[in-house]
């Protein structure tokens, strides 16, 4: 199937005896994007915005790496850019933000890979902006944590995410790029980096445990 053909809503299992939906062989639950904004901002409060953004980000990778594993073992997709475009459609189907492709390279031969988009109405950067002023870094952490994520599982090997636009940048939207660690400016990447390190040794952890 198409990226866009993914319908998350007839995916879902509503189980109201037991108290749990979920997606696949994943829990899901539902929290207001208020309450995500409220506990955001006490994260920065209490342990500064540098570890606030490692947090998420690191949190955000998690969600979006576990994610591809769910979608890759159980719907066949008609291209690999297909599989990779799914990923943008869930998070749209999530409410977290409108999510379109715009670029998309890949060449396992030559080890290219690149990744382009824009979000619109990203609720992190909304939130973000309720308690805080625009700055000079993007926002949505962990919204480039889970494209890291996704697209980190479908490769195989670490890509990164960081947005060049954001609207807690005071740009109209969000704007994402995906590429591999020797593709990218160190000192673009530093911020986000420890991260992504940190949630691939934690995730192995855990599978080995």
């Amino acid at each position: 199937m198409k990226a866009t053909d993914f319908n998350l809503p007839e995916n879902l299992k509503f189980d109201f005896a037991n108290g749990i939906t979920s997606f696949g062989n994943s829990r899901l639950i539902i929290l207001s994007s208020k309450a995500m904004g409220l506990l955001r901002h006490n994260i920065i409060k209490q342990v500064g915005v540098d570890n606030a953004r490692k947090l998420l980000y690191k949190f955000g990778y998690q969600n979006g790496y576990t994610d591809f594993l769910e979608i890759r073992a159980n719907y066949k997709f008609d291209t690999l850019n297909d599989l990779l475009a799914s990923g943008p459609t869930i998070h749209t189907w999530e409410g977290i933000v409108q999510a379109t492709p715009k670029e998309i390279k890949i060449d396992h031969l030559s080890k290219q890979f690149y990744f382009s988009g824009v979000w619109k109405n990203s609720y992190e950067a909304q939130q973000h902006l309720l308690y805080y002023e625009k700055g000079n870094l993007p926002v949505c952490w962990s919204l480039m944590g889970y494209a890291a994520g996704w697209c980190t599982a479908f490769w195989g090997n670490t890509i990164l995410c960081v947005e060049p636009k954001c609207m807690g940048m005071g740009h109209e939207n969000c704007e994402w790029e995906l590429k591999p660690l020797a593709d990218w400016d160190p000192k673009v990447i530093a911020p986000y980096l420890e991260a992504v390190l940190e949630g691939q040794e934690d995730m192995l952890e855990s599978r080995e445990s």
